[in-house]
C-alpha cells in the first residue's frame, strides 16, 4: 500500500519542529505502508487528456492508495477525490471543522452538546452583549486553529479593540465553569484512542500550542459517547475534540479535524502515528 501525508510547507517553520515527519514514514513502514511526505505548495497536478500526473519538486508521483491530509486546502483534496483517491480526513468532513460555525451547526443538528453561539460579520456589540445576557462571551474568527483569533470579551472596549471590518466572527457562551482548562480526545475510526487534560495558568485557554500545560486523564464513558457523536456528525475519521467542563458533563467547544498529537504522546503511551496507519491498513 501506497500513501502519501499531505503538510503546508509552513509545517517545517512551526516551534515544535519537523512534525515528525520520520516518525509518521517509520510507523506507516511497520503497517506494511510506503509513505511520502508532500507539501500542498510544492505539488503540481497535471491534467492531459483525461491523463492525470503528479509533480512534487521536480519528481513524479505514482498514484496514492490514500492520502492524508494535515492541511486544510481544498482544491488539492478534491482534485484528490475526484480521482477516487481515499483522502483522510474528506474535503467535506474538513471543511466541517476548520468553519467553526458550521461545526456548531451540525453539533446542534446531530443532538451533541455545544455552547451557545451566533455567527455575524455585522459589528453590533449591544445586540451580541444582549444575546449573552450581558455576560461575557468568546469571540472567534470564524476559521482558525490553535487558539488563535480567539478572544475573552468582557465589555464594548474589548469588543472594539479586536474587531475587524468584513471579517466573519463566531461568537460563544463562555464557560466560566471550565476557565483555563479542558480535555482534548482523539477519535480515530468508531473508537476514542484516548484524551488528556489541558490547563493553562495565565489565561483562559488552554492550547498546549499557546504555552498550556497537559496531563493525563482517564477516559470514561461520558468523553467516549460525546467524542463519537461529534466525529460522526461532522464525518472526520481522525480528529481532535475538545471538550470543557460542565457541572453536569461535558461540552464540546471545537472539533479539529487537523489535531496535533504531541501531547498525549507526553503523558501517555499512546502511539497515534501506529494508530493511524493501523487502522488505514485494516480500514482501506
Amino acid at each position: 500500500m501506497y500513501g502519501w501525508m499531505i503538510y503546508p510547507k509552513d509545517t517545517l517553520n512551526n516551534k515544535f519542529g519537523n512534525n515528525a515527519f520520520g516518525w509518521m514514514k517509520d510507523s506507516a513502514s511497520k503497517n506494511g505502508i510506503s509513505v511520502d511526505i508532500v507539501f500542498s505548495d510544492d505539488l503540481i497536478i497535471l491534467n492531459d487528456n483525461r491523463k492525470t500526473g503528479f509533480i512534487h519538486k521536480g519528481k513524479t508521483l505514482g498514484f496514492p492508495d490514500f492520502v492524508i491530509m494535515r492541511d486544510y486546502n481544498y482544491t488539492i483534496s478534491m482534485q484528490l477525490e475526484s480521482l477516487d483517491i481515499r483522502v483522510i480526513n474528506s474535503t467535506r468532513s474538513m471543511f466541517n471543522s476548520r468553519n467553526k460555525a458550521v461545526t456548531a451547526r451540525l453539533l446542534v443538528k446531530n443532538n451533541v452538546s455545544t455552547p451557545k453561539f451566533l455567527y455575524s460579520k455585522e459589528k453590533n456589540y449591544g445586540f451580541i452583549h444582549d444575546y449573552f445576557d450581558g455576560k461575557k462571551f468568546v469571540m472567534k474568527e470564524n476559521e482558525g486553529s490553535q487558539g488563535k483569533g480567539v478572544y475573552l470579551i468582557e465589555n464594548e472596549e474589548d469588543y472594539n479593540k479586536v474587531y475587524r471590518m468584513n471579517q466573519e466572527y463566531f461568537y460563544q457562551e463562555f464557560i466560566e465553569f471550565s476557565r483555563g482548562m479542558d480535555i482534548r480526545s482523539y477519535v480515530l475510526g468508531d473508537k476514542v484512542l484516548g484524551c488528556v487534560k489541558r490547563v493553562s495558568d495565565t489565561g483562559f485557554k488552554s492550547n498546549y500550542s499557546l504555552g498550556g500545560s497537559v496531563k493525563s486523564y482517564e477516559l470514561n464513558e461520558s468523553i467516549k459517547e460525546i467524542s463519537l457523536k461529534a466525529a460522526k456528525a461532522l464525518g472526520l475519521d481522525f480528529c481532535g475534540i475538545d471538550l470543557l467542563f460542565t457541572r453536569e458533563s461535558f461540552t464540546v467547544c471545537e472539533v479539529n479535524g487537523n489535531a496535533g498529537f504531541r501531547t498525549i504522546t507526553q503523558v501517555s503511551d499512546i502511539d497515534i502515528p501506529m494508530e493511524l496507519f493501523k487502522w488505514v491498513k485494516e480500514n482501506l
